[in-house]
């Protein structure tokens, strides 16, 4: 990693479509919006890389294992809008990173392998730098099928050797019938920075 101070990639980030129950019809207060709380889960990581690159965002990667997977938790304003659509922002501070070494292909893979052995009581993986970032969600609810998601991370995380890195990873995308459109390569960014000393 210290021969390799920046790391540019694609990434891959979970929990791109939120489970709310709210409805067209939720009227908001007269400051013109709710206020919730979102439970989110994101992770990102890097693509063909030895090793791989994956940054936690909300909670430690084992957390991340069974139902629902989304261990964090920030304020959220929800606005009703007239033609039946609901935006969700979160604009949160001192939300929980975490990063980690990884041969897996990808997040997604990497969990599907260490998931199954943490359930059975294996120790999980130990992150190589934690920190907090900003959180910022835009997101649009146009229809229960139909879902426009922008998040992302900025922040930095330190080292148990010392080293600190900044990091910024985003996802902006669409997701209809629960699932994103098109290729992670091209919605998705992640930024790996060591800074020197």
């Amino acid at each position: 990693m210290r021969n390799r101070p920046h790391i540019r990639t694609l990434a891959i980030a979970g929990a791109t479509a939120l489970t709310l129950g709210l409805t067209a019809g939720a009227s908001a207060s007269a400051k013109g919006f709710i206020e919730e709380d979102l439970e989110y889960g994101y992770f990102y990581g890097t693509f063909d890389q030895t090793p791989n690159v994956v940054l936690s965002a909300g909670g430690e990667i084992q957390e991340f294992c069974g139902d629902p997977g989304e261990p964090g938790t920030a304020p959220m304003r929800v606005f009703p809008r007239t033609d039946g659509s609901v935006d969700l922002r979160v604009n949160a501070k001192d939300q929980e990173i975490n990063l980690y070494y990884t041969d897996a292909v990808g997040a997604p893979e990497w969990l599907e392998e260490i998931c199954p052995g943490i359930d059975d009581g294996d120790e999980p993986p130990v992150p190589f730098a934690t920190g907090d970032a900003d959180l910022k969600v835009r997101t649009t609810v146009v229809s229960p099928d139909l879902v426009q998601v922008f998040n992302s991370v900025n922040g930095k995380a330190r080292g148990a050797d010392g080293t600190a890195y900044k990091v910024r990873a985003t996802a902006d995308l669409v997701v209809e019938d629960g699932a994103p459109v098109g290729d992670p390569r091209d919605f998705i960014g992640f930024k790996l920075t060591e800074i020197r000393r």
